[in-house]
């Protein structure tokens, strides 16, 4: 009969927090950079967005032009400007899409939609191209 009385109360405290739990607030999918501020600022987390649908869209112009459009979610429920950086290595397009969040602000764990259109820096010859956009990538001849 001790046993179970110990069991019971064991799971109690488990219940009550009063063993020590280790729980992450951060999924392990989302990618996450801490990096300090400048000196008149805090430190930040670099949140990307979560990419689900690309679409590539090549404009009628010479030479050609690119165009993405670009859905998905971001990780959390802060209302904060999302910012995209852009980089070519020849035939390959890189592209960040991420939001800065303050490291203290505390967020909802609630996914939000996100829908975005990107015109692509520079002209497109004919050739095949890779597009990187975060964790999504679009193979496509041009």
């Amino acid at each position: 009969m001790e046993s179970l009385i110990e069991i019971l109360i064991r799971l109690l405290m488990l219940l009550l927090g009063l063993f020590p739990v280790s729980v992450s607030s951060q999924p392990a999918s989302i990618p996450t950079v801490i990096y300090p501020g400048d000196a008149s600022s805090e430190a930040f987390m670099k949140t990307y967005t979560n990419i689900s649908e690309v679409e590539l869209t090549v404009m009628e112009s010479l030479p050609p032009q690119v165009e993405l459009h670009i859905k998905g979610e971001q990780p959390d429920g802060c209302e904060l400007p999302v910012q995209v950086t852009q980089q070519r290595d020849g035939n390959t397009v890189i592209v960040e899409i991420f939001r800065e969040v303050p490291a203290d602000m505390i967020c909802p764990m609630m996914l939000q939609p996100y829908e975005g259109t990107i015109r692509l820096e520079g002209t497109f010859q004919p050739g095949n191209y890779t597009f990187k956009i975060n964790d999504y990538t679009v193979e496509r001849e041009l």
